[in-house]
């Protein structure tokens, strides 16, 4: 496995064993997937929240397990012949759960984050569930670092904030063939309505559908969105 690193982006820890850590097992269709996650990172939220040179605040939302990996997962993963031999992005990959099923599906998966140190953890959890053939890069979605396109792109839970909108629909635009595919999951989020109706007026269409994910004693309604140009 490679790691490609485009500039380090002010990392607070350096490895896994500055974390404390635990392990996880999300069942999949016909199989699992074994994680290594923080442990308790509400403790983490405050001493890894930074600002830029502009003071723009970064929370450290990779340091949680969301909903919204695990529906995009298992979506991936009960549609494995989508997926095998595709060249895929993952953005915001957070601990790297949907491009691990991308990859067991057989497709080569490009893992890539803002953060660093979710990396780090996507890379090991990679190497803990056998994938031998991907690559890591640290990347700003409103700087795209490709010269090449691809014919999948994953993405779970990063259309929370309008700003981020732009960036995505332009790295859509620029990075993903014309006859390729791109996969959202959010929580049902009233906000998203907005980001695929701004898709739609760029030329692009999606289908949509549901499903339930529940963690820590709790049930979220998941929404999987299947985006195509039109």
């Amino acid at each position: 496995m490679n790691v490609i690193d485009f500039g380090i982006i002010n990392p607070m820890k350096s490895n896994l064993n500055d974390y404390p850590v635990t392990n996880t097992t999300i069942q999949l269709s016909g199989r699992e997937i074994l994680l290594t996650i923080v442990d308790d990172p509400d403790r983490f939220l405050d001493e890894l929240s930074k600002e830029d040179s502009e003071g723009e605040l970064f929370l450290p939302y990779w340091i949680y397990l969301w909903e919204s990996a695990i529906a995009l997962a298992r979506h991936v993963s009960e549609k494995r012949e989508v997926f095998t031999d595709q060249h895929i992005l993952e953005i915001g990959c957070g601990f790297g759960l949907a491009g691990i099923a991308a990859s067991q599906a057989g497709a080569k998966v490009v893992f890539t984050d803002f953060e660093h140190d979710a990396l780090l953890f996507a890379k090991h959890n990679a190497q803990l569930n056998s994938v031998d053939s991907a690559t890591f890069v640290q990347m700003d979605w409103s700087a795209p670092c490709f010269h090449c396109k691809f014919d999948v792109i994953l993405a779970s839970d990063v259309i929370y904030e309008e700003q981020n909108w732009q960036p995505i629909l332009c790295l859509l635009q620029s990075l993903l063939i014309d006859d390729g595919i791109a996969i959202f999951s959010e929580p049902n989020r009233k906000n998203a309505d907005g980001f695929f109706e701004c898709i739609r007026e760029n030329g692009f269409d999606f289908e949509k559908s549901t499903c339930t994910i529940s963690l820590d004693q709790k049930t979220t309604l998941i929404n999987i969105y299947t985006v195509k140009r039109v």
